[in-house]
């Protein structure tokens, strides 16, 4: 049976470690010094441990693990093992567990640390890169994309009378509010834009919780698309507003989730502060929510909206100038739905 006094990530890491297979022997040496650092709460920890981290390479990587398989791998093969093992572990860290601050802060302290000029092999590019360690790493965002959760749960696909089930359920819906969390401080720290695919995830992420027929295929909207919506409002939601909807994507900026193209930013972002409105405006007078609500979640979910909601009003406050309430934005919502429906795409 699983502790479940233990969090999940440190369940992660203690896997990692118990396993004895020769070919993990590297990836034991990460989770270990993993734990180490998300354990510490001594003052200027994430820059020793940066320091830690990084001479891994020299004096770990190089001289034992490069080339283990036959093929020498360099900084390409050590880092993805770093953000494959760090970003599964992020990922599980609760949403609102400072610990998940915690690693941006590692992040942000390696990028302090002298750049090495190299050559990195980035699988969706299809070819070498030039790269600074740590300071302009293409390598990120597409560990990124590898080791978080990219299919959103679907209740249809869980059987309810299966307590097993259930808990996959409750499994699966947490590590994507979670993940997506980690996510968007991401994307809000800047680690990020060296990706043209930026804001591909953040935009369908919103667009699942708040959007209406998005995506098609979804059958049922849950609560946990809703929390993951805001996750990336609250972290990354300056920079989203920054890049998006101040700056009008064009249509040749093809890389950007689509429902930014056409210079249809604002018409997106005020949309989505109108539906949190709506949502919140639904909890607290027991209305249509347009999603399933699982009632342990009501208080979470409820601060989660609230709080999304204000930074999307704050951001662009001209915006929702004439709405004084979320009660009083549920018909302004419907009329600017109406009138975005022949522009906004991504649906």
């Amino acid at each position: 049976m699983p502790d479940e006094s233990k969090p999940a990530w440190l369940t992660e890491l203690d896997d990692t470690l118990a396993t004895q297979a020769p070919e993990d022997e590297f990836s034991r040496i990460l989770a270990g010094l993993i734990k180490e650092y998300l354990l510490c709460d001594d003052d200027g920890v994430a820059a020793t441990f940066a320091t830690r981290f990084d001479g891994l390479y020299a004096a770990v990587y190089e001289p034992r693990f490069n080339g283990y398989s036959g093929e020498k791998k360099g900084w390409t093969g050590f880092l993805h093992a770093f953000y494959a093992q760090l970003f599964r572990v992020s990922g599980k860290i609760q949403y609102d567990d400072p610990k998940q601050d915690k690693v941006i802060q590692l992040l942000h302290a390696l990028r302090t640390l002298p750049a090495r000029a190299v050559k990195l092999f980035v699988q969706s590019e299809l070819g070498w890169l030039d790269a600074e360690v740590w300071r302009r790493d293409p390598l990120l965002p597409s560990a990124l994309l590898i080791n978080m959760p990219r299919e959103d749960p679907t209740l249809e696909t869980y059987n309810f009378d299966d307590p097993l089930d259930v808990q996959d359920f409750d499994e699966d819906t947490t590590l994507w509010i979670n993940s997506n969390a980690f996510w968007a401080r991401c994307t809000g720290a800047g680690f990020d834009e060296e990706s043209k695919f930026r804001f591909t995830h953040a935009g369908s992420s919103i667009a699942t919780g708040l959007e209406e027929g998005y995506p098609k295929d979804l059958e049922t909207k849950l609560d946990c698309h809703v929390m993951a919506a805001a996750q990336f409002l609250l972290h990354a939601g300056n920079v989203i507003d920054d890049e998006c909807v101040r700056k009008r994507y064009s249509p040749s900026r093809y890389h950007s989730w689509k429902g930014f193209n056409d210079g249809n930013g604002p018409v997106v972002w005020k949309q989505w502060g109108e539906r949190l409105a709506e949502i919140a405006a639904a909890l607290d007078s027991g209305g249509e929510l347009g999603f399933k609500l699982f009632e342990k979640n009501r208080a979470a979910l409820t601060d989660l909206v609230l709080r999304a909601r204000n930074k999307v009003v704050g951001l662009e406050p001209e915006m929702f100038a004439q709405q004084t309430s979320p009660a009083a934005t549920t018909s302004a919502g419907e009329e600017a739905e109406a009138e975005a429906e022949a522009t906004v795409t991504g649906r």
